[in-house]
């Protein structure tokens, strides 16, 4: 069974224009699980929650113009951003193959934009699953879509993610809260129907529900791994994230984290309270700093850390390498002849974590190069990547030298990264 089977990191929302040829389905049913996630969540509806079935080719249809929106840039350009960095390999009807599969995942799903409920009838997930809209997997689908429709009523999901377009890991620790939650709150609706449930069926339910359910074996070879991890991430450690923030103060610490989300996937990866993420990393106009135009800016964390490290080295090594993230800026331009270029700047806690950063991905580069020539450069608690662009020819201690392109020398006034300031030299983060 999967509770939700929706690609929430690509930050879909299937939009109002499905409504004309939706048809009210199942009130009372939607009204009785609605009282049941007030019960276990301890939140009341402000309204009903208004459910509508599509089918098949209406989601495929409104897929193909909203998972462009979630993309910081035309989908076309996001995709080769992320195949320049190496976080996939280039492949041919990209966006096709992940409308495809992510149609394949849907069961059902809230919609903040028009906050509405819909169910896809004759979804294939439906078919491949074996479920059946009526009973227990009926019970699931709902409670964790209307949880959805409850965190909307107070966070303005639609407008709340759209702010987040140019800081993906920002987005995704958001979702990690939201599908953690609802995926917490299923399942204790869910064990509410069994005589006898207790805490340990809970603590087996969990994964089963959650990580367990969602497997990659399942994902067609032509969808990047980048893409099927992303989609997986928010249910298996968002879960857990919740479920250590129960653990630690009830609904009442969820209901903090819904008025102060989660910065980063790494407070989500190693628990709260986490450094929030430094920012300033690139500065408001680089822009016209660099040799081409702007394609988009964007923070990636350490979420995108391990798994670019993690395509060619061992993941225990990756993970350890990533350790330490307290920030980042990248930027992604075009340069002449049609090409790609990109400037990064990460900030870690301090030099030993960069310098065994550094060491990786030089390490995981040599295993697995990219296209474009590549400068990799570490200073203090930093670390600088570029392809497209010349840098200074040295670094000096605890702070960047100014980059050289488009004019812009060591001698200019114009600084491209934010100096890391010496130990001890006011305040850090």
């Amino acid at each position: 069974m999967r509770p939700k089977r929706l690609a929430a990191a690509a930050g879909l929302a299937l939009g109002a224009a499905l409504l004309p040829a939706a048809t009210d389905l199942l009130p009372a049913r939607i009204s009785e699980v609605s009282r049941q996630v007030e019960e276990v969540r301890g939140r009341k509806f402000e309204r009903p929650v208004p459910a509508s079935e599509i089918d098949m080719a209406e989601a495929r249809k409104l897929l193909r113009a909203k998972i462009a929106e979630g993309f910081p840039a035309p989908a076309e350009e996001a995709f080769r951003s992320l195949a320049v960095l190496g976080l996939i390999d280039e492949t041919p009807r990209l966006l096709d193959h992940l409308i495809e599969f992510y149609a394949s995942q849907v069961v059902a799903f809230y919609d903040p934009e028009p906050h509405r409920f819909f169910v896809v009838k004759d979804s294939p997930g439906l078919a491949a699953e074996g479920l059946d809209i009526a009973g227990m997997a009926e019970g699931l689908v709902y409670s964790h879509e209307l949880m959805h429709a409850l965190q909307d009523e107070s966070l303005r999901l639609d407008s709340r993610t759209k702010a987040l377009r140019e800081d993906s890991d920002r987005g995704l620790a958001l979702q990690c809260l939201l599908e953690g939650e609802a995926t917490f709150v299923m399942i204790r609706v869910m064990l509410k129907s069994i005589p006898g449930a207790g805490a340990n069926a809970e603590e087996e339910l969990g994964p089963l529900l959650s990580a367990g359910s969602l497997e990659r074996g399942n994902v067609p070879k032509d969808i990047p791994a980048y893409f099927a991890d992303q989609l997986f991430f928010p249910y298996a450690e968002g879960m857990e994230y919740v479920r250590a923030a129960f653990k630690k103060g009830g609904w009442a610490e969820i209901d903090r984290l819904w008025k102060n989300p989660p910065e980063s996937s790494a407070e989500i990866l190693h628990g709260a309270p986490y450094p929030p993420p430094v920012e300033g990393l690139l500065p408001s106009n680089v822009a016209s700093l660099l040799p081409g135009r702007l394609i988009y800016s964007d923070t990636l964390g350490e979420w995108t850390l391990r798994f670019l490290l993690g395509r060619a080295l061992p993941e225990e090594e990756a993970v350890k390498a990533a350790a330490g993230w307290r920030g980042d800026r990248i930027a992604f331009f075009s340069t002449p002849g049609g090409g790609m270029g990109y400037l990064w700047h990460i900030r870690f806690e301090d030099g030993l974590s960069s310098a065994r950063f550094e060491a990786a991905l030089r390490k995981a580069r040599a295993k697995r190069p990219v296209a474009g020539t590549e400068i990799i450069q570490r200073g203090g608690r930093d670390v600088i990547v570029a392809s497209g662009m010349e840098l200074g020819s040295g670094l000096k201690t605890c702070e960047f030298e100014v980059v050289r392109c488009s004019g812009i020398g060591r001698g200019s006034n114009s600084e491209v990264f934010r100096p890391d300031p010496p130990a001890g030299a006011g305040t850090r983060e």
